[in-house]
């Protein structure tokens, strides 16, 4: 018996320590920190994609995962989502589905990584044109960390136009 309620003890001690955790993961105070953090982030990340596309294709190719055909494509499309998405999570703007597209993007850039350097590619990151870094170890932790980021917006942020929410009540 004495087992028992040992053990209830530590299931409800385990309970309230991921209550209090969610509730640090979804304040307010924090998920608008993440969110303009990261938008930030973003935006930075487009610039130097937005002014060269050219130069990004050419970093774009290096990761060997892309197919030709499409990296002009890639080249004008991605950097434009990074500004968007970006932007909507600074404004709180369909911040869910914004650090879901971040994230997968981050994912995808992750995996080229592994990929290239499972083959001894080094070359360049392409992720801010004005850091002009290596892939790496670092780099992966970097987009490691930033996914980390991004989860609280996207678990227990708004995924409507919050301008228009704020409104109606």
């Amino acid at each position: 018996m004495g087992s028992k309620s040992l053990s209830d003890g530590r299931r409800e001690g385990e309970q309230m320590k991921r209550k209090e955790l969610n509730r640090f993961l979804s304040s307010k105070y924090l998920l608008t920190a993440l969110r303009i953090i990261m938008g930030v982030v973003f935006a930075a990340a487009s610039y130097d994609k937005l002014l060269y596309p050219a130069v990004f294709a050419a970093k774009a190719a290096e990761y060997k995962i892309i197919p030709e055909l499409l990296l002009p494509v890639i080249a004008v499309a991605l950097p434009w989502v990074e500004f968007i998405c970006g932007f909507l999570l600074v404004l709180n703007i369909f911040s869910r589905s914004a650090a879901l597209i971040l994230a997968v993007t981050l994912a995808g850039f992750i995996f080229g990584m592994v990929y290239d350097l499972s083959f001894g590619l080094v070359h360049d990151c392409g992720c801010f044109g004005f850091l002009e870094e290596s892939i790496g170890a670092g780099t992966i932790i970097r987009d490691l960390v930033f996914i980390a980021l991004l989860l609280p917006p996207l678990i227990y942020g708004g995924n409507e136009f919050a301008l228009l929410s704020r409104k109606e009540k």
